[in-house]
């Protein structure tokens, strides 16, 4: 099940895109409102469409994230710094799109490629 939750931790308030299951819950993603001057629903928005730049940042003890910032570069959501390599961070925020698609209200199955 995906959630999204109000973020009460940040300065201001923001939200966490979650993914529930029977033995706990991940965050996929976060942001906190106001950045970029956008809605939460826009920032949401734009990190379902990709409606940015994707990057990685190193956290200190060498675990990475993506973020995904705009051309002013502020940051529109980013994930928890919990994967090890490019290739898992890359995967995760493909993860998270989709979980925002599902939390706009639509589906989580891409449309097939019929060329």
């Amino acid at each position: 099940m995906i959630a999204l939750v109000p973020s009460h931790r940040r300065a201001g308030s923001g939200w966490r895109l979650v993914s529930r299951t029977g033995s706990g819950a991940d965050v996929l993603a976060s942001t906190t409102a106001g950045a970029g001057n956008e809605s939460n629903r826009q920032a949401l928005a734009r990190l379902r469409d990709g409606d940015g730049t994707v990057g990685f940042v190193a956290a200190p003890d060498g675990y990475l994230k993506w973020q995904l910032t705009g051309r002013d570069g502020g940051v529109i959501a980013e994930s928890p710094a919990v994967f090890r390599d490019a290739a898992r961070c890359r995967a995760a925020f493909t993860d998270a799109q989709r979980a925002a698609r599902v939390a706009l209200g639509g589906s989580d199955s891409r449309p097939c490629d019929r060329r």
